[in-house]
């Protein structure tokens, strides 16, 4: 699965919000693809996994409409990843606590 991290100035807020807003149930969809969004810096961080090669040009294509989107720096990537990584492995344990 791969896992990509793009970067977004926060001046560009709104216009990432209608983007990702825009037709979520058509096939290939910001919807259905269901992107993490975190904040730090005064930039916004938007995280998406997928196999899908579709995906990817989907994104990459869609991006274009707001200025400042672009891929994040190695550095930023790997650091929201591993949070991303980490804030799910607290809530796999925590419904293993609720279940277990």
């Amino acid at each position: 699965m791969e896992e990509r991290v793009y970067q977004i100035d926060k001046k560009d807020k709104k216009q990432l919000d209608e983007l990702l807003a825009l037709d979520p149930y058509a096939p290939v969809s910001f919807g259905r693809i269901s992107p993490v969004l975190r904040e730090m810096d005064e930039r916004l961080f938007m995280y998406i996994k997928s196999d899908d090669a579709g995906v990817w040009k989907f994104v990459d294509e869609k991006l274009k409409a707001v200025p400042s989107a672009k891929h994040a720096a190695k550095p930023d990537e790997d650091k929201i990843v591993k949070m991303i990584h980490d804030e799910e492995e607290a809530a796999a344990g925590g419904f293993g606590n609720i279940f277990g």
